[in-house]
């Protein structure tokens, strides 16, 4: 089953997650970027938080948004952010020439600190293969999918069908999870739940106004209605 995956970017929004039983709770500040990152000493107290009052959710931070030449930065905020006890540290790769080198560090940090690092490989432009294929052979255990221009339509609608479901069997096909992300909409949900990534990122659709207003708790509630009523089909 797909689990849904909802990006929050404070304690109360986190509470409203929490409250509703979201599987996946993201941390993140969607005013910086689509990566946009919170500091480490904000997301330490809310992930401490969320162990108490949603122990059985999935808990992840971005780094917030760095070109990939930034390696030294990268793995500085890699660190920090893994230092606050999330289950999984979100780390952006945009396609470009340095980007399979970011790939190899990103890595080499998950190898020999333990880092627990899940690439999100931007798709703007369509799945960018030679990323997938490289961090598919890496080994990662979750890869994601995402973009980085919100008002240029969906991951949908950017991406193939057929290139999301080649996506999602490659990564099957080795035992990674994939997600999917990047301005979905709640309507999209069927199509989602029948590609059956391991989990589908949300944060506009289940906010009041657009991605950076709050976070509602009647549009998430709807979406998790609408993920168990597919889920029971």
């Amino acid at each position: 089953m797909t689990r849904v995956l909802v990006s929050v970017r404070d304690a109360v929004e986190a509470q409203v997650a929490a409250a509703a039983g979201v599987p996946f709770i993201d941390l993140k500040e969607p005013s910086r970027g689509a990566l946009g990152g919170l500091d480490p000493a904000v997301i330490a107290p809310i992930v401490a938080q969320l162990r108490t009052s949603a122990p059985q959710a999935v808990v992840s931070a971005t780094i917030g948004d760095w070109p990939a030449e930034a390696a030294d930065e990268v793995a500085a905020r890699c660190r920090a952010v893994a230092a606050t006890g999330v289950d999984h540290v979100k780390a952006g790769v945009v396609p470009g020439g340095a980007a399979l080198a970011l790939l190899r560090q990103l890595d080499a940090l998950r190898r020999t600190e333990g880092l627990p690092i899940v690439p999100v490989l931007v798709a703007d432009d369509g799945v960018p293969w030679a990323l997938v294929d490289a961090a598919l052979a890496a080994g990662f255990e979750l890869l994601m999918l995402d973009t980085v221009d919100k008002r240029g339509g969906s991951l949908l609608q950017r991406c193939a069908l057929a290139d999301l479901q080649r996506f999602v069997a490659a990564s099957r096909a080795v035992r990674a999870r994939p997600g999917l992300a990047g301005a979905l909409r709640a309507e999209d949900w069927p199509q989602l739940a029948a590609l059956a990534p391991d989990f589908a990122g949300f944060r506009s659709a289940v906010c009041a106004g657009d991605r950076a207003g709050t976070l509602s708790a009647e549009r998430l509630l709807a979406l998790l209605r609408m993920s168990a009523g597919a889920a029971q089909a």
